[in-house]
């Protein structure tokens, strides 16, 4: 049974408070559509205009008239009243909850459910047409059936997640199944056991532990999943059906926005793909690519070789207006070095702080200056391992972690000591034709929202949450190494054969056209809504794209006039890069 795209409902709903969103919901849920809800924007991060942008941008896929603001701090009610329209704001509290429910439905005896769970309860409100309320000590159950095949499995220990799941599950006519909260340590032991897996009979065992995980989850045959998950990888566990992840945290609920929206009446298809091959590992999966992607009208530009720079593949994954990236290369944790920062913060506390380190360096057009991107990875504070969460627990951060991100580069803020490591934990560093490219993008693709097919090694680990985050709705990595006739199978079956059917079902049966149904060896994980697909629209995409580069070029222009000399000649880069490339695309395509 193929699953129907949900509509998208025009409110939704911006909450950090999940009982809140959860009332919300059983008023305002509609069958057959899908009610956005999202958590507010995070005020203590350094970028805290670019979150209330990010609500805002996917308020705007969904054509929002009406957002209610409720359970928020006064700061993120000025942060998102500030960008809105007054006439689509309401701020709302718990006693408005019955003015958006229908009239049958205030009549009706409200279900009261406990203080776990949340999700399933809202879910079985829905089906039964009713108003949810929360008592502490209240009945719950961990699981409610849907009409569909489709099975949502949510990971318990956020609980918007679970609102957003159980939405989620409405709007697709499936059941929901909430499972513990994985500790955390065991999350990193299972990625870091996969990471260097060598052998089938241990990943034989990771997909066990990651079944045993979700306990016991009743499958029919033709049977799907989504998993919304912390971290791990759940669908592994389950070969025997397609499945795909969505990230609990952060902007779970933006992430479901980008999906949903890109699947509606009259939204573009997959029309501009781009190819990158620096040539580093044989590609055949691009050469197969070029062949399937223009037999299904793709408008196709391809990196490789010495194109496939550093700087040009960072320039083109932030700033070009692709709807499809295919990445073949090397993936893999760079080496780096360990540096310790003795300092006083700025709430007067003498803190230690180590800090692992690497690097992606890229060429400039000056000769003598190179770009460099740090990533950093938090090993400790004052002694407190930072990936332990029992002893961080007891841990006062205060201000320790933002100083440190707005005082670094600073010369008078430098380490007391450095060490060299052989690798650096989570940097998932992608080797292009010069240098590693270490992604840490903010917005992709001129900030629509693509699909990534990466079919580096080990690629999904941490790429699905950085460029998940960066607003790709959907992404397909690896989880161990692939062989080369793999990688060119899995990519031809995924853009040819099963090209328009659901992007987890088509990742499925090229897995098992691929490796046979026997053979549990499903090294491609996908993260994103369920019923995504690969699908062109007819379009002149040559002057698409010259449009896309124009408004780019307008808005960077604007920006270059009017911000800080210290970010002046970032922001002219980026200015002269959408000059050149619509100069280009103009000789190219356009020039009469």
């Amino acid at each position: 049974m193929t699953l129907r795209v949900p509509k998208l409902l025009k409110t939704a709903v911006i909450s950090d408070d999940p009982h809140l969103a959860a009332r919300f919901s059983s008023a305002m849920a509609r069958k057959f559509y899908y009610l956005t809800v999202m958590d507010g924007p995070r005020m203590a991060r350094p970028d805290a205009n670019a979150e209330a942008l990010r609500r805002n941008n996917a308020l705007a896929r969904i054509e929002a008239d009406r957002v209610v603001l409720t359970g928020l701090s006064d700061a993120q009610l000025t942060a998102m009243t500030d960008l809105l329209p007054s006439k689509v704001v309401r701020l709302c509290g718990a006693s408005d909850v019955e003015s958006f429910a229908l009239k049958s439905m205030v009549g009706n005896k409200r279900l009261i459910w406990g203080l776990e769970n949340i999700g399933v309860g809202l879910l079985q409100a829905l089906h039964e047409g009713r108003l949810i309320e929360f008592e502490n000590g209240g009945p719950t159950t961990a699981s409610v059936v849907g009409k569909s095949r489709h099975h949502v499995v949510c990971e318990a220990g956020n609980d918007l997640a679970e609102v957003n799941a159980a939405n989620y599950a409405y709007a697709l006519g499936a059941s929901l199944t909430i499972i513990p909260k994985v500790d955390p340590k065991v999350s990193e032991q299972i990625l870091e056991q996969f990471y260097a897996s060598e052998n089938g009979q241990q990943r034989l065992e990771l997909q066990r532990e990651l079944r045993d995980l979700c306990g016991d989850i009743e499958l029919g045959s033709g049977a799907s999943l989504s998993f919304f998950t912390k971290q791990l990888p759940f669908g592994v566990g389950f070969p025997a059906h397609p499945s795909t992840h969505i990230f609990t945290y952060p902007d779970c609920g933006v992430s479901l926005v980008n999906g949903f929206a890109a699947e509606q009446a009259r939204s573009r298809g997959v029309n501009v793909a781009v190819l990158v091959d620096p040539e580093k590992t044989p590609a055949p999966e691009i050469d197969a690519a070029t062949k399937a992607l223009p037999k299904k009208r793709v408008f196709v530009r391809a990196y490789r070789g010495k194109a496939a720079e550093v700087t040009r593949i960072t320039d083109m994954v932030d700033h070009y207006p692709y709807d499809l990236l295919v990445f073949a290369t090397h993936c893999g944790d760079a080496d780096g070095w360990r540096w310790t920062y003795e300092f006083t913060d700025s709430e007067g506390i003498e803190r230690q702080l180590k800090v692992d380190i690497a690097i992606g360096i890229g060429r400039t057009d000056d000769d003598n200056l190179l770009k460099v991107v740090q990533f950093s990875y938090f090993h400790s504070l004052d002694g407190v391992d930072w990936s332990d969460p029992v002893a961080k627990a007891d841990l006062y951060v205060g201000s320790a972690i933002k100083d440190y991100s707005e005082w670094s580069g600073r010369e008078d803020f430098e380490p007391i000591h450095k060490e060299t490591l052989d690798r650096v934990r989570s940097s998932a560093a992608m080797a292009m034709f010069d240098n590693n490219f270490i992604p840490m993008p903010v917005a992709i693709a001129g900030s629509s929202t693509p699909i990534i097919i990466n079919n580096a090694c080990v690629s999904w680990h941490e790429l699905a949450a950085r460029f998940t985050f960066a607003n790709a709705r959907a992404y397909i990595g690896t989880l161990f190494p692939v062989l080369p006739f793999e990688a060119e199978n899995v990519a031809n079956l995924i853009l040819d054969k099963h090209w328009g059917k659901p992007l987890p079902e088509a990742l499925w049966l090229s897995q098992v056209e691929t490796y046979g149904k026997l053979d549990p060896r499903r090294p491609y994980v996908m993260t994103g809504v369920y019923i995504q697909k690969l699908r062109s629209t007819k379009e002149d995409v040559p002057r698409y794209i010259m449009k896309r580069l124009e408004d780019g070029r307008r808005h960077y222009a604007r920006q270059v006039a009017h911000t800080s000399e210290k970010e002046q000649k970032n922001m002219q880069h980026v200015l002269d890069y959408y000059r050149n490339e619509a100069a280009g695309l103009h000789e190219r395509w356009l020039k009469k």
